[in-house]
């Protein structure tokens, strides 16, 4: 069950707050600075859609960076969406926190082979 906006925006908002605390930072994220988009969910969590597979390969081949397929896979699928989509702007800054991934990928094998890059 996907958990409603509201909450993941509220939880996204505390993380965020307590780790800028933790680093000492004076600034604060709210939560209009958050959006949660389900965009990229595809058929549904944990399912695998040719974008986050797209993604996925991308990050490893262009960075060497192994995305899990459930949600940084997805996550950086919709990022590469918004800049294709026109959303930032050439120097715009756009930071994307990658939290791991390679156990997860070893789930999701046969998604990726034989995918087309």
């Amino acid at each position: 069950m996907l958990a409603p906006t509201a909450a993941a925006i509220a939880a996204t908002v505390e993380k965020a707050n307590a780790v800028l605390t933790l680093l000492g930072f004076g600034a604060s994220v709210r939560s209009d600075d958050v959006e949660v988009s389900g965009r990229q969910l595809g058929a549904g969590y944990g399912v695998s859609t040719p974008a986050m597979i797209k993604a996925v390969r991308l990050m490893a081949s262009h960075e060497g960076l192994l995305l899990d397929p459930v949600y940084g896979g997805k996550a950086f699928a919709g990022l590469l969406a918004d800049i294709s989509a026109g959303r930032y702007e050439v120097g715009d800054n756009v930071l994307f926190i990658m939290t791991g991934g390679s156990p997860g990928l070893y789930a999701y094998a046969s998604d990726f082979l034989g995918a087309e890059s």
